[in-house]
């Protein structure tokens, strides 16, 4: 028996070690059919469901108080247990006149996952919300998909508005204002990601999971095409496996989109794209570009960023699109190309840096710790803080509740939203 008993552990072993973090998992299919003959609902009407929500009956397994946030076309609620999320789509059913919502919910830090679905009745806050009016009470009444299979019930009500300190905050004309929250490589997870990182489909669905920001890896092709991809040399990592091996920079982009695959079959996109989508099919406040380093890259990047700007401009849309300096070398480019200056910079080395290159932003690792006279001298020079990359619930609960950054880097934004909505 004792045979069986280790062979039964070492096949265990085996399978839990082979099962990487790193494997694309989608989200669970949900087949939406409470969503089938329902009208579309503006965004502007949505918004008025965000607020702090707490657990009034049923299950509560996915946590007993959440917060509310709402994005383009999607509600999203995140939890006071484990970084539990939901992110649903929704839509007015005008036979009964509720409002009716269908999606997932998932753990941050693993794959965890399944389906969920809740209606909120005419009585019951949709009557106020459909003709844009803030309700005093919204009970949505539900049911999910549990990790034993088993389907159960789940209400919870409205319980209160975000604090006021919030809301000026979020309310303020300048943008630049907001407490950010990026998106680690424009992706939401480190621990079985739904999308590829540096990819379009994480900037068109990213907003969902919490984040006003992204943070894009930048790097130059051979025909001087800026890139979104972290690593120099093309890899499994990042990639499927192909007929292209070493550098990017060595092959033109046309090449690439032609050979190369991210690891759930999406092409490497190009800095134009991704900021285009990020324009026109988001709410999404900031764009990190954390620039790599190519020869000349401020020289090409230069034209794409202004002509975004433009382009935003001409959508009402109001961004900010910041160059990353991570490195001395990154920022000897950077002064290579003068007319880059007057846009938008950050630089992740010392005060100091930030300073002499005459940056708006500075991005300091997390284990640099608090630094709260730097940033107090920063804040005096008119410089905003960002802190990165923040993944520990503990870290990013201590830096928020004692910190002053501005904003974090993070693959786990469930954390950060929860703790930054209820705290303040």
């Amino acid at each position: 028996m004792m045979k069986y008993f280790f062979a039964t552990v070492i096949l265990f072993l085996i399978l839990f070690f082979s099962c990487s973090k790193n494997e694309i998992t989608l989200p669970p299919f949900n087949p939406e059919t409470n969503l089938e003959n329902t009208l579309p609902i503006s965004n502007t009407v949505m918004k008025n469901m965000e607020g702090i929500y707490k657990l009034a009956g049923g299950n509560g397994n996915l946590g007993e108080q959440f917060v509310c946030k709402t994005s383009n076309q999607r509600v999203s609620f995140f939890s006071n247990q484990s970084g539990i999320f939901m992110i649903l789509k929704y839509g007015f059913n005008p036979v009964d006149s509720s409002i009716q919502f269908a999606g997932f919910w998932r753990y941050s830090e693993n794959k965890t996952q399944g389906k969920i679905g809740f209606s909120i009745p005419w009585n019951k806050g949709a009557q106020e919300l459909i003709v844009n009016q803030i309700p005093d009470s919204i009970n949505l009444e539900g049911v999910f998909l549990d990790i034993d299979l088993y389907t159960r019930s789940l209400t919870i009500n409205f319980n209160r508005t975000f604090s006021q300190f919030i809301l000026d905050k979020e309310g303020d004309s300048d943008i630049n204002n907001d407490f950010a929250i990026f998106a680690h490589h424009g992706v939401q997870t480190t621990a079985n990601p739904p999308y590829a990182e540096n990819s379009l489909d994480g900037v068109l669905n990213d907003e969902a999971y919490g984040v006003n920001g992204l943070e894009f890896d930048i790097r130059m092709t051979k025909d001087h095409v800026p890139i979104c991809i972290h690593d120099a040399t093309i890899n499994t990592r990042l990639t499927l496996k192909g007929p292209l091996t070493g550098a990017y920079d060595q092959y033109n982009f046309s090449v690439l989109s032609n050979y190369i695959r991210l690891r759930d079959g999406q092409k490497i996109p190009s800095v134009e794209e991704v900021l285009r989508a990020f324009i026109e099919s988001t709410t999404l406040k900031f764009m990190w570009l954390d620039v790599k380093g190519n020869e000349d890259i401020f020289k090409y990047l230069d034209p794409i960023v202004r002509n975004a700007y433009a382009y935003a401009a001409s959508l009402n849309r109001d961004v900010i699109i910041i160059a990353d300096l991570p490195t001395k070398d990154v920022i000897d480019q950077y002064n290579a190309w003068p007319a880059y200056t007057d846009l938008p910079a950050m630089c992740e080395l010392e005060l100091q840096d930030v300073i002499d290159n005459h940056c708006e932003y500075w991005g300091p690792r997390y284990s640099e710790g608090l630094l709260l006279e730097d940033i107090d001298r920063a804040h005096s020079l008119g410089i905003k803080v960002y802190s990165w990359t923040l993944n520990d619930k503990n870290i990013i609960r201590n830096y928020l509740e004692n910190g002053r950054f501005d904003g974090f880097i993070t693959d786990y934004p469930a954390y950060v939203v929860y703790d930054y909505y209820t705290m303040f």
